[in-house]
């Protein structure tokens, strides 16, 4: 489906690009209001602090999954968490425009507590997000 992608072929080299991704938080957006799905997002601490996307993530993983949006993904149900590995779960504690456009009514980007951020960093920052929503 559109959530793995191999790189093609077997072998231990075959889809070194997608090495980087073996992590996945998942950050929990449910009951915190209407969460849009958008090609780029980003995740800070309660500081302002932008914990993700990493730049190094970006540098390790090929072009073809940057353009593709595969550095996070969203899920609507406990159960599509499951075609993922090594999670972290942490909540978000609000959602917000993004940076760039703060008076947008787009709502893409998270804020995590000092704690949840905690978590986010100990996963490491080569990892996939996906955002768990409400439908």
């Amino acid at each position: 489906g559109e959530i793995a992608r191999a790189g093609g072929g077997g072998g231990a080299a075959a889809g070194t690009e997608t090495r980087p991704l073996t992590c996945t938080v998942v950050v929990d957006v449910r009951g915190l209001g209407r969460f849009d799905r958008d090609m780029t997002s980003h995740v800070y601490d309660a500081a302002g602090t932008q914990l993700w996307p990493d730049a190094a993530l970006v540098r390790g993983v090929s072009s073809q999954l940057v353009n593709e949006g595969n550095l996070h993904t969203y899920a609507t149900s406990e159960g599509q968490l499951g075609a993922f590995q090594n999670i972290t779960r942490v909540g978000a504690t609000r959602v917000q425009a993004p940076r760039i456009a703060p008076n947008s009514p787009v709502r893409t980007d998270v804020v995590l507590s000092a704690a949840a951020a905690a978590e986010f960093r100990k996963a490491g920052a080569a990892c996939r997000v996906v955002y768990l929503k409400d439908a």
